[in-house]
C-alpha cells in the first residue's frame, strides 16, 4: 500500500493500515486454526472483506457483502480471492463458524498498539475513559435477548456497555441476559475488567449510583468522575476546595467541593470518604452533583471531565448511523459478536483519522478514509506493469461488458 510521509499533523490511511499487519493477521489465524478445512473467504479474507463493506457502506447485510466481493478493488486489496466465487451464503456461514477468539485477539492486537502509537493525556495529565451502555432491538426468535419495559410481543433487546478512551479506543461488552439489563451491574463490571493506571480517570453517568460500587472502585484505586442523582444525602466531612472566584464556567456556578460519607439507600453511611462537587447550571437552574475519588484537581476540572463523557454519546450516534450498529447481518450470537469486534476495528481507524487530520465530522472523516483508501489500491495497481489491463479487464467483468 503506498505510504504518506509520517506527519505530526495527520496520518495517511496507510499508515493507519499497518496497525494490522497482514502477516500478524495470518499468523494469529495459523494459532488459533481457524481456517482448517477451509478453501474459500480464510480468516484473513474475511477480515478484509467486512471491513472494507464497513467503510463503503452504511446499511451492511450478506448480499452487501457479496457484491463488495466482487468488486474489481477490493479483489486488488485481497488478490488470492480473485479466482473463488463466494455467496452471502457462504460469508453467513463463516461469520458464524470463526472462532470468536481470533477476532477478539485481532481487535486486542490493533488496540495495543493504536493506544501505544497514537494514545495521548487528554487533561491535566490524565487519560479520560468515558463508559455508558446502548441498546440494540432484536427478535426474540432470532436471537434471545433482554425485555426491556412494554415491549411488544417477540420485541427484544441486547446491550452494548461501552468503553471510549482517549476519543477513539473503543472497547464493546455485548450483553443478552436480563441480568445485565441494571446499569450498576454493566457499568461496573466493564470498568473492573478493564486495567487502570494511575493516570486513567473512568468517568460514567447516573446508571451506576451503588456506594458500594463507589467504595469498590476507590478500595482498588480506581479514579472515577461520576454523577449523583438530585439531593444526595451525605455527612459533610470539610471544605475541600475553597471558591477562588475561578471555578465558575460560562454554564455552571460554582456550589460547593467537599470531603463526605455519601447515604447508602438503607440509610446507612458509607464510610468511605469521597470527593462532592456541585454546580448549579445558570440556564435552568438545575443542581448538578458530582461524586469523585479525585483529590488533586480543581472543583471546574472535576466539572470538564465529566462534561467530556458527552463523547460518548455521540460515538453511539455515530456507530449506528455510519458503522452499521443497529443492523445485525446475521442473528446469531457468535456471528455478531465477531462482526463487533471488526466494527470496533474499524471505528478506531476512522477515529483515529479524524482526530490526526483535523476532520470535524464523523461522516467526512469515515468518507474520505474510504476515498484515500480506494485512491490507494488504485495508485498501487496502476504501478503494477500489467496493471491497467488487469483493471480493465476486471471493471468490464464487473459491469458484464465482455
Amino acid at each position: 500500500m503506498r505510504r504518506k510521509p509520517p506527519s505530526a499533523e495527520g496520518v495517511s490511511v496507510s499508515e493507519l493500515l499497518e496497525l494490522i499487519p497482514e502477516e500478524s493477521v495470518e499468523q494469529l489465524a495459523k494459532d488459533l486454526v481457524v481456517d482448517k478445512w477451509v478453501k474459500k473467504l480464510k480468516a484473513t479474507s474475511l477480515f478484509k472483506l467486512v471491513l472494507f463493506s464497513l467503510m463503503s457502506s452504511e446499511r451492511l447485510s450478506l448480499r452487501v457483502m457479496e457484491e463488495h466481493y466482487k468488486d474489481p478493488l477490493f479483489q486488488a486489496l485481497a488478490p488470492a480471492l480473485a479466482a473463488d466465487e463466494v455467496t452471502w451464503t457462504g460469508i453467513r456461514e463463516r461469520l458464524i463458524k470463526i472462532k470468536p477468539a481470533f477476532c477478539r485477539k485481532l481487535f486486542e492486537l490493533v488496540y495495543k498498539r493504536a493506544r501505544q502509537l497514537y494514545g495521548d493525556k487528554s487533561l491535566s495529565g490524565y487519560h479520560i475513559k468515558r463508559y455508558d451502555s446502548t441498546m440494540i432491538a432484536t427478535f426474540s426468535h432470532l436471537l434471545e435477548g433482554m425485555k426491556v419495559g412494554n415491549t411488544k410481543k417477540g420485541k427484544r433487546q441486547v446491550k452494548l456497555t461501552t468503553e471510549l478512551a482517549d476519543e477513539f479506543l473503543i472497547q464493546m461488552h455485548f450483553h443478552a441476559d436480563q441480568g445485565h439489563l441494571s446499569e450498576e451491574t454493566a457499568l461496573k463490571e466493564a470498568i473492573l475488567k478493564t486495567s487502570h493506571g494511575q493516570e486513567d480517570i473512568s468517568v460514567f453517568d447516573r446508571g451506576l449510583q451503588s456506594r458500594k460500587s463507589y467504595a469498590q472502585l476507590a478500595e482498588e484505586q480506581i479514579l472515577f468522575v461520576g454523577r449523583l442523582k438530585d439531593a444526595p444525602r451525605y455527612d459533610l466531612l470539610h471544605p475541600h476546595w475553597q471558591d477562588d472566584g475561578y471555578s465558575d464556567t460560562e454554564s455552571l456556578e460554582f456550589i460547593q467541593d467537599s470531603a463526605v460519607h455519601l447515604y447508602e439507600s438503607n440509610k446507612k453511611v458509607s464510610p468511605t470518604k469521597l470527593r462532592l462537587v456541585q454546580y448549579r447550571a445558570k440556564a435552568s437552574g438545575q443542581v448538578l452533583s458530582f461524586v469523585t475519588n479525585l483529590w488533586d484537581l480543581p472543583a471546574v476540572a472535576i466539572a470538564e471531565i465529566y462534561r467530556q463523557r458527552w463523547d460518548i454519546e455521540v460515538l453511539f450516534r455515530f456507530m449506528k448511523q455510519e458503522m452499521n450498529l443497529t443492523h445485525f447481518v446475521c442473528n446469531d450470537a457468535n456471528a455478531i459478536q465477531n462482526m463487533l469486534y471488526f466494527t470496533m476495528i474499524a471505528a478506531m481507524l476512522v477515529l483515529i483519522y479524524k482526530k490526526r487530520n483535523g476532520i470535524r465530522s464523523f461522516k467526512m472523516a469515515k468518507i474520505q478514509f474510504f476515498k484515500e483508501l480506494t485512491y490507494s489500491i488504485l495508485l498501487d495497481i496502476l504501478e503494477e506493469p500489467q496493471g491497467v489491463d488487469w483493471l480493465k479487464q476486471n471493471m468490464k467483468k464487473f459491469i458484464q461488458r465482455e
